[in-house]
């Protein structure tokens, strides 16, 4: 039966079939307070209008494909040592070169976090209207690790250059921080493989970063050179945001060299390069780097080496610790530092455990305006799917509202 021949009422939509425009205002910088605020309790959606926004460029993970809406958020405390909001209460050189670690029960919305810093950075703007923050997000690091893209072994560099996960990167970087990269100049010369790709001192870093367009193979060079330069400037704050941080740490990944042995992440080119700027190797003059730890990936768990580095408590570990565990010493000193880098560490910060009433309730409002759940008895069923889901985020919103399957309409 053809669509013109569905003639009843029940079968007229005023929208897509099986799509609910969510009224919620948009995350906007523009304070704690106002519609589209960070105040406690409030629900926005990202922002996935603007062409250079995170959300649009470098996309979201996997697991939250589906899952991407509306959101509360619950600024923490400017107070407490352990605040992980660094944007909205303090100055970007307040904390110079802070590295900080998002820890968390599954569930608790560590992606989330992330990603609404980042689109938090992105959406700040100054009394111009121009952006403050240069934002390189990475939604899906275990996606450089799992072999899904071509390694090449590189002497000069002695690690496995990925070519294509560097170009992949190095675009991305270049449509997020476009109007950066044309402001900015190179502080030094770079010369590269190819004769007729270099950079002399003081061209744009744009100009850079648009050699990509010559050859795949020079991309980690190139990539390269961006960070670098992006990491010494002081003229604009950078955020490093990296979820599946705990991958990078992990004993093996998804290439093999030429005997067949699984490579460690610390030896390819992409993973390096992350775990230096991670270790305090290479350092953000001017930023900060903000990671969140995957537990829903059996692929990648959190390794124990990873679990002492960050002193995390026995309850966040897939096995009881042991002396008798062997511990990768170069893969240490990624982890926790040498010398003076030792004081600056990572430091975890942990995600609490539920939801509180306040942010549940005003997730329930928002679906049920959408009309996922029924009307009658409402505050019935928010007690019942709040206890059942222990406040958990995931467990409350895919396990409570929209397993239900009720609709008032």
């Amino acid at each position: 039966m053809g669509a013109t021949a569905l003639t009843h009422p029940i079968f007229e939509s005023a929208g897509p079939p099986g799509r609910v425009e969510l009224d919620v205002p948009v995350l906007e910088a523009g304070g704690l307070a106002g519609p589209g605020g960070l105040s406690p309790g409030s629900v926005t959606r990202f922002q996935d209008e603007d062409p250079s926004s995170p959300l649009r460029v470098y996309g979201v993970p996997k697991s939250m494909l589906v899952e991407v809406g509306p959101f509360p958020y619950s600024p923490p405390d400017s107070s407490s040592p352990d605040s992980p909001s660094p944007l909205p209460h303090a100055p970007p050189t307040a904390r110079p070169n802070a590295r900080i670690v998002l820890n968390g029960r599954p569930g608790t919305g560590k992606s989330f976090l992330l990603l609404q810093l980042a689109s938090y950075a992105a959406a700040l703007r100054t009394p111009s209207g121009h952006r403050q923050w240069i934002v390189i997000y990475l939604p899906r690091t275990r996606a450089l690790l799992d072999g899904s893209t071509p390694a090449v072994y590189s002497l000069q560099t002695q690690t496995y250059q990925q070519p294509r996960a560097a170009w992949n990167l190095l675009s991305r970087i270049g449509r997020a921080n476009r109007e950066f990269l044309e402001v900015l100049g190179t502080t030094r010369e770079w010369r590269f493989s190819v004769a007729s790709a270099s950079a002399g001192a003081g061209a744009g870093v744009d100009s850079t970063a648009a050699q990509q367009t010559i050859d795949h193979a020079l991309a980690p060079a190139l990539l390269d050179a961006l960070l670098t330069e992006l990491s010494s400037q002081t003229q604009f704050p950078v955020l490093l945001a990296i979820d599946d941080f705990q991958a990078l740490a992990a004993g093996r990944s998804g290439y093999r060299d030429a005997q067949y042995k699984s490579i460690r992440p610390h030896h390819l080119g992409m993973g390096r390069v992350l775990l230096e700027f991670a270790g305090g190797r290479r350092g953000l003059a001017r930023g900060l780097l903000l990671a969140a730890l995957t537990r829903s990936d059996p692929a990648f768990p959190v390794p124990p080496q990873l679990a002492a580095a960050l002193s995390l408590p026995d309850e966040f570990t897939p096995s009881p610790r042991s002396v008798r565990e062997r511990r990768s010493a170069q893969l240490a000193s990624y982890l926790e530092g040498e010398g003076k880098r030792r004081e600056r560490a990572l430091r975890a910060v942990r995600v609490p455990d539920a939801l509180s009433v306040r942010e549940a309730a005003a997730l329930f409002e928002v679906w049920l305006d959408a009309g996922v759940e029924r009307e009658t008895g409402a505050d019935e069923l928010f007690l019942g799917k709040y206890a059942e889901s222990s406040g958990n985020a995931r467990a409350f919103v895919w396990g409570g509202l929209l397993a239900t399957l009720q609709t008032a309409k």
